[in-house]
């Protein structure tokens, strides 16, 4: 596995699922980690479980990436606490209930918009004002993980889709403009995972337009998952320093070939 001692790497939404896969690859590899997540209780088991092996090379912090003074609190204590940021991966985002637009209320849609671009577009704000900071050649990494619904019109509702086609956007942007400073920014578009989000399924589906979707491609089945310790090592992956320039403004398709290419 690639190494990442002496970085300092900030995941969001990572006190379970994907996000948590990553800290922990991070973790693994000897960089420095900062997490922040909503949910307290997650954030105060993760604390408990990685003050017996990483102790003094983790920060966690409740935080919510819709709110910019938050965001910012997050980038200030990871600096204060580790000198430098390095690397930022946008995970924190919530699925939908597959509503067309016709059905989806403007709550559900700015719920998810919210915390899906918005969120981003704040943590990747305040990132780039702190790389800008630190020295060339490689001054900051960011990470955005984005969806098949970043290409595909027809995979979820449309709150989700437009959310993620939003991403690779700002991703695509982000390279364009600070690639020659030393900043990159790639995105993953991920498929089908068995992590936390799918909580959001419990309150309910759209089911006209979920059958829809169903019935328009090969069918979902567990083997199509994609394994969450797999994307993380391809996080990892991406910001080696030799990788991340030749990375830059790529919106790498990782979805087990679900749907088919």
């Amino acid at each position: 596995m690639a190494s990442a001692q002496a970085k300092t790497v900030i995941v969001t939404g990572a006190a379970g699922g994907l996000g948590k896969a990553i800290a922990d690859a991070f973790l693994a590899a000897g960089a420095n980690v900062v997490i922040c997540d909503v949910n307290p209780q997650r954030i105060a088991s993760v604390d408990e479980e990685w003050a017996k092996s990483y102790a003094g090379r983790f920060l966690t912090q409740q935080a919510d990436v819709t709110d910019e003074a938050a965001v910012q609190k997050l980038i200030d204590a990871a600096v204060t606490k580790f000198g430098r940021l390095d690397v930022l991966v946008n995970n924190a985002g919530v699925m939908d209930d597959f509503s067309p637009v016709g059905a989806c209320s403007k709550e559900k849609w700015d719920r998810v918009l919210n915390i899906n671009l918005n969120g981003p577009f704040l943590t990747t704000k305040a990132a780039i004002a702190q790389f800008e900071k630190q020295e060339a050649p490689v001054r900051g990494v960011i990470i955005n993980i984005g969806s098949n619904a970043s290409t595909h019109g027809f995979k979820s509702g449309a709150a989700y889709t437009v959310s993620k086609a939003g991403v690779m956007a700002l991703t695509k942007n982000t390279a364009g403009f600070y690639g020659d400073k030393g900043i990159y920014c790639m995105a993953l578009l991920l498929g089908g995972m068995n992590t936390n989000i799918n909580d959001a399924f419990a309150a309910g589906l759209n089911m006209e337009m979920f059958q829809k979707i169903q019935a328009s491609q090969t069918p979902f089945t567990p083997e199509k998952f994609v394994p969450i310790e797999s994307v993380a090592k391809y996080c990892l992956f991406l910001t080696d320093k030799d990788i991340a320039p030749s990375a830059n403004g790529s919106c790498i398709v990782f979805n087990n070939n679900w749907p088919e290419a």
